[in-house]
Protein backbone atom coordinates (compact mmCIF):
# COMPACT_ATOMS: atom_id res chain seq x y z
CA UNK A 1 0.00 0.00 0.00
CA UNK A 2 1.37 3.10 -0.94
CA UNK A 3 1.03 6.26 1.56
CA UNK A 4 -0.12 9.66 0.31
CA UNK A 5 2.14 12.05 -0.84
CA UNK A 6 1.49 14.57 1.48
CA UNK A 7 1.58 12.28 4.16
CA UNK A 8 4.82 10.67 3.44
CA UNK A 9 5.93 14.47 3.34
CA UNK A 10 4.46 15.14 7.19
CA UNK A 11 5.59 11.82 8.42
CA UNK A 12 9.34 12.45 6.99
CA UNK A 13 9.27 16.11 8.75
CA UNK A 14 8.15 14.66 11.66
CA UNK A 15 11.10 11.83 11.52
CA UNK A 16 13.85 14.38 10.63
CA UNK A 17 12.82 16.75 13.85
CA UNK A 18 12.65 13.73 16.12
CA UNK A 19 16.36 13.17 14.66
CA UNK A 20 17.76 16.54 15.16
CA UNK A 21 15.49 16.87 18.53
CA UNK A 22 17.98 13.91 19.60
CA UNK A 23 21.08 15.33 18.29
CA UNK A 24 20.81 18.41 20.14
CA UNK A 25 20.51 16.34 23.24
CA UNK A 26 22.83 14.13 22.61
CA UNK A 27 25.35 17.43 22.14
CA UNK A 28 23.74 19.62 25.54
CA UNK A 29 24.74 16.04 26.94
CA UNK A 30 28.38 16.01 26.09
CA UNK A 31 28.50 19.58 26.82
CA UNK A 32 27.83 19.63 29.94
CA UNK A 33 30.10 16.70 30.62
CA UNK A 34 32.69 18.49 29.84
CA UNK A 35 31.51 21.64 31.08
CA UNK A 36 31.61 19.94 34.77
CA UNK A 37 35.02 18.60 33.77
CA UNK A 38 35.91 21.99 33.53
CA UNK A 39 34.46 23.24 36.87
CA UNK A 40 36.06 20.81 39.03
CA UNK A 41 39.39 21.46 37.02
CA UNK A 42 39.25 25.11 37.64
CA UNK A 43 38.16 24.72 41.31
CA UNK A 44 41.44 22.40 41.32
CA UNK A 45 43.69 25.18 39.52
CA UNK A 46 44.35 23.13 36.74
CA UNK A 47 43.21 26.60 34.63
CA UNK A 48 44.77 24.99 30.82
CA UNK A 49 42.79 21.45 31.57
CA UNK A 50 39.52 23.67 32.50
CA UNK A 51 39.74 26.12 29.33
CA UNK A 52 40.15 22.64 27.11
CA UNK A 53 37.08 21.18 28.95
CA UNK A 54 34.59 24.78 28.82
CA UNK A 55 36.11 25.09 24.88
CA UNK A 56 35.24 21.29 24.29
CA UNK A 57 31.84 22.39 25.60
CA UNK A 58 31.78 25.11 23.39
CA UNK A 59 32.31 22.98 20.56
CA UNK A 60 29.80 19.99 21.42
CA UNK A 61 27.03 23.12 21.89
CA UNK A 62 27.56 26.71 20.77
CA UNK A 63 24.56 27.68 22.37
CA UNK A 64 25.41 26.17 26.15
CA UNK A 65 24.98 29.72 27.56
CA UNK A 66 26.73 28.60 30.82
CA UNK A 67 29.86 27.10 29.07
CA UNK A 68 29.92 30.18 26.94
CA UNK A 69 30.16 32.26 30.60
CA UNK A 70 32.68 30.25 32.35
CA UNK A 71 35.31 30.34 28.99
CA UNK A 72 34.62 33.96 28.62
CA UNK A 73 35.70 34.68 32.39
CA UNK A 74 38.78 32.86 31.96
CA UNK A 75 39.74 34.33 28.95
CA UNK A 76 39.20 38.08 30.68
CA UNK A 77 41.26 36.52 33.42
CA UNK A 78 44.26 35.70 31.15
CA UNK A 79 43.92 38.67 29.71
CA UNK A 80 42.28 37.97 26.60
CA UNK A 81 40.27 40.85 26.44
CA UNK A 82 38.86 40.28 22.10
CA UNK A 83 37.79 36.80 23.04
CA UNK A 84 35.97 37.41 26.32
CA UNK A 85 33.99 39.91 24.27
CA UNK A 86 33.14 37.63 21.45
CA UNK A 87 32.17 34.87 24.21
CA UNK A 88 30.05 37.32 26.19
CA UNK A 89 28.41 37.99 22.85
CA UNK A 90 27.47 34.63 22.04
CA UNK A 91 26.27 33.84 25.81
CA UNK A 92 24.05 36.72 25.75
CA UNK A 93 21.47 35.41 23.01
CA UNK A 94 21.48 32.34 25.36
CA UNK A 95 18.43 32.90 27.36
CA UNK A 96 19.44 31.22 30.27
CA UNK A 97 22.87 33.83 30.33
CA UNK A 98 21.77 36.67 28.50
CA UNK A 99 21.30 39.03 31.39
CA UNK A 100 24.44 38.07 33.43
CA UNK A 101 26.35 38.03 30.14
CA UNK A 102 25.16 41.17 29.14
CA UNK A 103 26.32 42.71 32.32
CA UNK A 104 29.84 40.88 32.17
CA UNK A 105 30.39 42.49 28.80
CA UNK A 106 29.40 46.00 30.14
CA UNK A 107 32.04 45.51 32.67
CA UNK A 108 34.29 44.32 30.46
CA UNK A 109 33.43 47.38 28.33
CA UNK A 110 33.75 49.59 31.03
CA UNK A 111 37.41 48.79 32.32
CA UNK A 112 38.35 49.80 28.67
CA UNK A 113 36.81 53.12 29.18
CA UNK A 114 33.97 52.43 26.61
CA UNK A 115 30.75 53.91 28.86
CA UNK A 116 28.43 54.22 26.46
CA UNK A 117 28.23 50.68 25.57
CA UNK A 118 28.84 49.30 28.74
CA UNK A 119 25.70 51.81 29.81
CA UNK A 120 24.15 50.10 26.71
CA UNK A 121 24.68 46.75 27.64
CA UNK A 122 24.07 46.99 31.60
CA UNK A 123 20.84 48.60 30.81
CA UNK A 124 19.57 46.06 28.60
CA UNK A 125 20.61 43.61 31.18
CA UNK A 126 18.34 45.37 33.60
CA UNK A 127 15.50 45.08 31.07
CA UNK A 128 15.95 41.47 31.08
CA UNK A 129 16.76 41.15 34.66
CA UNK A 130 15.69 44.36 37.06
CA UNK A 131 17.71 43.09 40.33
CA UNK A 132 18.46 46.31 42.50
CA UNK A 133 22.06 45.88 42.65
CA UNK A 134 22.10 45.97 38.48
CA UNK A 135 20.03 48.74 38.59
CA UNK A 136 22.62 50.56 41.50
CA UNK A 137 25.56 49.39 38.80
CA UNK A 138 23.82 51.33 35.89
CA UNK A 139 23.36 54.30 37.68
CA UNK A 140 26.33 54.54 38.72
CA UNK A 141 27.96 54.09 35.06
CA UNK A 142 25.25 57.16 34.40
CA UNK A 143 26.69 59.34 36.87
CA UNK A 144 29.90 58.69 36.61
CA UNK A 145 29.33 59.75 33.23
CA UNK A 146 27.59 62.93 34.15
CA UNK A 147 24.43 61.65 32.37
CA UNK A 148 22.20 63.42 35.18
CA UNK A 149 18.60 62.71 34.07
CA UNK A 150 19.74 58.76 32.77
CA UNK A 151 20.81 58.36 36.62
CA UNK A 152 17.65 60.08 38.03
CA UNK A 153 14.99 57.50 36.04
CA UNK A 154 17.05 54.70 37.55
CA UNK A 155 16.70 55.59 41.20
CA UNK A 156 13.39 56.58 40.81
CA UNK A 157 12.98 52.87 39.70
CA UNK A 158 15.02 52.11 42.53
CA UNK A 159 12.75 54.31 44.68
CA UNK A 160 9.69 51.96 43.48
CA UNK A 161 11.50 49.10 44.18
CA UNK A 162 12.42 50.25 48.22
CA UNK A 163 9.00 51.32 48.60
CA UNK A 164 7.29 48.17 47.48
CA UNK A 165 9.68 45.83 49.12
CA UNK A 166 9.03 48.34 52.72
CA UNK A 167 13.03 48.43 52.72
CA UNK A 168 13.29 51.59 55.39
CA UNK A 169 17.06 51.67 54.73
CA UNK A 170 17.11 52.21 50.64
CA UNK A 171 13.73 53.86 50.68
CA UNK A 172 15.80 57.01 52.95
CA UNK A 173 18.68 56.64 50.33
CA UNK A 174 16.57 56.43 47.48
CA UNK A 175 14.80 59.47 48.19
CA UNK A 176 18.19 61.36 49.27
CA UNK A 177 19.45 60.45 45.63
CA UNK A 178 16.61 61.16 43.58
CA UNK A 179 16.58 64.60 45.35
CA UNK A 180 20.05 65.31 44.54
CA UNK A 181 19.74 63.78 40.77
CA UNK A 182 16.64 66.46 40.31
CA UNK A 183 18.72 69.17 41.43
CA UNK A 184 21.53 68.22 38.41
CA UNK A 185 19.53 66.99 35.89
CA UNK A 186 17.97 70.52 36.32
CA UNK A 187 16.79 71.45 32.83
CA UNK A 188 17.08 68.25 31.43
CA UNK A 189 14.77 67.10 33.91
CA UNK A 190 10.87 66.14 32.43
CA UNK A 191 9.47 67.13 35.43
CA UNK A 192 11.60 69.75 36.94
CA UNK A 193 12.25 71.74 33.25
CA UNK A 194 8.27 72.74 33.73
CA UNK A 195 9.92 75.62 35.96
CA UNK A 196 9.60 77.69 33.11
CA UNK A 197 6.87 76.24 31.12
CA UNK A 198 3.30 78.28 30.15
CA UNK A 199 1.87 75.42 31.33
CA UNK A 200 0.15 75.94 35.12
CA UNK A 201 -0.16 72.39 35.53
CA UNK A 202 3.69 72.05 34.58
CA UNK A 203 4.37 75.05 36.76
CA UNK A 204 3.05 73.29 39.76
CA UNK A 205 4.25 69.86 38.95
CA UNK A 206 7.96 71.52 39.22
CA UNK A 207 7.28 73.28 42.31
CA UNK A 208 6.11 70.14 44.46
CA UNK A 209 9.02 68.27 42.73
CA UNK A 210 11.63 70.71 43.56
CA UNK A 211 9.83 71.17 46.89
CA UNK A 212 10.32 66.62 47.65
CA UNK A 213 13.46 66.96 46.93
CA UNK A 214 14.44 69.83 48.99
CA UNK A 215 12.64 68.32 52.08
CA UNK A 216 14.60 64.81 50.97
CA UNK A 217 17.75 66.79 51.58
CA UNK A 218 16.46 68.61 54.99
CA UNK A 219 15.59 64.87 55.77
CA UNK A 220 18.86 63.63 55.33
CA UNK A 221 21.00 66.55 57.13
CA UNK A 222 18.34 65.64 60.15
CA UNK A 223 19.88 63.37 62.73
CA UNK A 224 17.40 59.39 62.81
CA UNK A 225 14.70 59.43 65.45
CA UNK A 226 15.64 58.54 68.65
CA UNK A 227 19.55 57.90 67.33
CA UNK A 228 21.81 58.11 70.40
CA UNK A 229 23.73 60.87 70.39
CA UNK A 230 28.03 59.67 70.67
CA UNK A 231 29.35 62.89 72.17
CA UNK A 232 27.98 64.32 75.46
Amino acid sequence: MRLPRALLGLLCGASLASAEARADSVARRLAEGAFERGVAQEERGDIALSLTSFDEAVRDDPTFGAALMRLGELRERLGDRDEAELLYTRAAAAPETGADALEARARLRSGEGRALEAAQDLARAAELAPTPERLRKLAKLYTDARRWSAALSVWRALLADATERGDDGALREARVTVGALSWLAGETDPVLDGATSPSRVRRSLARLARNAARNAARDAAAPAQGARKLTP
